[in-house]
């Protein structure tokens, strides 16, 4: 293993003392009950969630990625349930996709030697074809189409191919959280877009969102993105960097304006402790304590793995556990 392999399994092993329970910032009791029964090679338990899913896209999105975490490590026995079954297909595809970043790895590519990325792009080349099957059987399901968003990030099929893809996925549902999420990776600055262009999706999705939805949080993801990024070339710490940054008003007033309108007419949905986060978060650092009580309130024990608590700590379980006690919510 990787000098860089070594410290990132440290640093994971450190982030479990913090009590919370990480990558389960989301709301379905039995995805929670599904995924240890799926890690353990008992894979009937989520191919049922995801079957019962169809129809409910947001539900469906949610299981089909968490259920591919789980079952990364077996793709082999998913391919020999797949055939013809939609459902596991759709499955089968996600988990190899989750499979090749594993293999691949969270480093910067600087740090990812030949030999691994090519075992990367190989593993995950083999992810489209079920994937669109998948899509081709069930022609009116988003999700095979957020997956293949994931798919051409990273095989680096450029720009013209995602926006196909996005194209087919948001005629089948143009308010899908986890489709939009994708869609923001996307047109982040690393990949395939710009500040400019990511602020300008994230606000239009604010603009168009209908009151209750959390895809508002859109705003929140990309200013927490941009944030992140910049931080790399500032003299001041990541923690002063993100406070003058979401301190700032015109930011902080867009953001207002954001979570009221999904405040305002808030429904149940299973992603809404990950816009409580992005939205709590954004509060937090920016000196709105109050606000960023109210919404952190709803959280919880549950964490987002990576933002936004990532782009303050290398730990963001312990971060977020620091910002809980700050808050006064234990």
């Amino acid at each position: 293993m990787s000098l860089i392999r070594l410290i990132r399994a440290a640093v994971d092993l450190l982030d479990k003392t913090s009590g919370m329970r990480m990558g389960k910032a989301w709301e379905d009791p039995a995805l929670d009950l599904a995924l240890p029964q799926v890690k353990a090679g008992r894979l009937h338990h989520g191919l049922e969630l995801i079957q019962q899913a169809r129809g409910s896209n947001e539900l469906r999105a949610l299981r089909v990625e968490k259920l591919a975490e789980a079952a990364a490590a077996h793709t082999g026995a998913l391919s020999r349930q797949a055939q013809d079954n939609p459902d596991a297909l759709l499955w089968l595809g996600a988990a190899r996709i989750k499979h090749a970043w594993n293999i691949r790895g969270a480093s910067f590519a600087k740090y990812v030697g030949v030999k691994r990325f090519q075992r990367f792009w190989e593993v995950l080349a083999e992810a489209e074809a079920p994937l669109r099957q998948a899509a081709q059987a069930l022609p009116g399901d988003p999700v095979p189409w957020d997956q293949l968003q994931w798919h051409a990030i990273g095989m680096r099929s450029g720009r013209q191919e995602l926006d196909t893809i996005w194209k087919e996925l948001t005629a089948r549902d143009p308010h899908l959280y986890a489709g939009h999420y994708s869609r923001a990776q996307a047109l982040c600055a690393k990949w395939y877009g710009s500040h400019g262009e990511l602020l300008a999706f994230a606000r239009e999705r604010v603009a168009s969102a209908p009151p209750g939805d959390p895809v508002t949080a859109m705003l929140a993801l990309a200013h927490f993105e941009i944030a992140w990024s910049e931080d790399g070339g500032s003299d001041r710490s990541t923690e002063d960097h993100l406070k003058a940054y979401f301190g700032d008003p015109d930011v902080a007033a867009a953001l207002s304006l954001a979570a009221d309108k999904w405040r305002d007419g808030s429904r149940p949905h299973p992603c809404s402790l990950d816009a409580a986060h992005l939205f709590g978060a954004a509060f937090y650092f920016g000196g709105h304590p109050r606000r960023a009580q109210e919404l952190l309130a709803e959280a919880g024990r549950r964490v987002p793995e990576i933002l936004p608590w990532a782009a303050a700590s290398l730990t963001p379980g312990r971060r977020y556990a620091r910002a809980v006690r700050e808050l006064g919510l234990t």
